[in-house]
């Protein structure tokens, strides 16, 4: 089956809301790293001219996988998927989201969790005219439980690998570099289309998971495995991971 797809561009006005602008002044800010969803990337130009009246530097990117400068896309939720220089990240003090919803913005958090200091985001929405800074209590949680399945991983000799055949999440041949990189572990493959979370608890002999789908699989559904659940890429550096000085090991 042929499959096309097609942007839906939002038609509305984009700008950035007065408790932004606030918020902005209020914080003395001089540099901001600008992304936004897909339906925004090419309605910028209000919020990028308003940010120059404010004297704020905007420093951005075309992440992995997109097609335009800017587009951040909730799924990479690795840092160096926004392909951004470390000498770029270093001078952002914030990010400044422009969109609705938590999916995306949150992938800017989730994705900082290998550094030493989180980034707040600045989320503006156009479309519910909404403002909120997302910071590191809102997924404090959900850290703390993701590095107890780091280190559980480690331990663990029977892994079970979801691996899912939707196109674009598919990871089956990625995944198998954990037996050259873990030999002395025991590694269990499931294939299927959907992650079905009610059917997990019918393998008991399996210790801890390794997601290989969508990779906010391994972060968003945390509680629906009770085993505990890392994604492919943090498995195969679990160690370097629990090692390093990180948000992630402040917990």
């Amino acid at each position: 089956m042929d499959i096309l797809f097609l942007e839906a561009p939002f038609t509305g006005e984009v700008s950035l809301l007065p408790k932004s602008i606030k918020f902005l002044k209020d914080k003395h800010v001089k540099t901001v790293g600008l992304y936004a969803s897909v339906q925004f990337c090419n309605n910028l130009d209000k919020v990028k001219k308003k940010l120059q009246e404010l004297n704020i530097e905007m420093i951005s990117s075309q992440p992995d996988r997109t097609h335009v400068s800017n587009q951040l896309l909730g799924c990479d939720n690795y840092h160096n998927s926004l392909n951004l220089p470390s000498k770029e990240q270093s001078k952002i003090e914030y990010y400044l989201y422009i969109g609705d919803g938590k999916f995306h913005p949150l992938a800017l958090v989730y994705g900082q969790k290998d550094n030493s200091e989180l980034k707040e985001i600045i989320c503006n929405d156009p479309i519910g005219q909404h403002f909120q800074v997302l910071d590191y209590t809102f997924v404090k949680k959900i850290l703390q439980k993701y590095r107890a399945s780091l280190l559980k991983f480690l331990n663990a000799k029977e892994i079970g690998v979801l691996v899912t055949i939707k196109p674009g999440q598919e990871q089956f041949r990625p995944a198998l570099f954990l037996e050259k990189k873990y030999p002395h572990k025991t590694f269990h493959y499931f294939i299927d289309n959907v992650i079905s979370f009610d059917q997990l608890e019918n393998f008991p002999f399996i210790q801890l998971w390794v997601n290989t789908a969508c990779p906010r699989v391994g972060f968003d559904d945390q509680e629906n495995f009770q085993k505990g659940v890392i994604n492919l890429n943090d498995a195969l550096m679990a160690e370097e991971i629990l090692s390093k000085e990180s948000i992630l090991n402040q917990l």
